[in-house]
């Protein structure tokens, strides 16, 4: 297990910071991932590389999380409770100025940004990215093109390039 953690831990935590955009939430999210496969192992029935295994279980956890706090912003909106103005961080991620090509990725709709990072960060190919997201390979080459026609017309992406980054 050791080495499984020292292999894959580090990409787990960045995939899973990718999706959520929170380092603590990342960490969390990596040791779930970790601790599900070591509890589960015996279900990795070896059709795909366990890096394969391990990415869709970090998918499938962030989407879980991510359900998880729409379904608590949900309620907290009907039900304001407690304090309701934004904590320090959220304020400094609302207001930071998107500098980077990651902060403008990060602004893609999750649908397009995770095509995105598993196609050009992560180096899967289309048929892996499909089998990943249980989709088609067609809707993920669909994906991949809207992606690029929207970072394509963002102004600040631009200003990056002419730039020289």
């Amino acid at each position: 297990m050791e080495q499984i953690v020292e292999q894959y831990g580090e990409y787990l935590y960045h995939l899973s910071y990718l999706y959520m955009k929170d380092f603590q939430l990342a960490e969390e999210i990596t040791q779930d991932v970790l601790m599900k496969y070591l509890l589960h192992k015996d279900d990795f029935r070896k059709d795909a590389s366990l890096k394969t295994y391990l990415t869709r279980i970090a998918i499938n956890c962030c989407h879980d999380e991510l359900r998880k706090q729409k379904r608590k912003s949900f309620i907290s909106k009907l039900l304001p409770l407690g304090r309701t103005e934004p904590s320090v961080e959220q304020t400094y991620i609302a207001t930071e100025d998107f500098a980077t090509l990651k902060q403008i990725v990060f602004a893609l709709p999750l649908h397009y940004r995770e095509v995105i990072v598993l196609f050009y960060y992560e180096e899967f190919d289309v048929s892996e990215i499909a089998s990943l997201l249980n989709v088609s390979q067609n809707t993920v080459r669909t994906r991949i093109r809207r992606a690029r026609e929207l970072l394509k017309t963002n102004q600040e992406l631009e200003a990056l390039f002419y730039e020289g980054i």
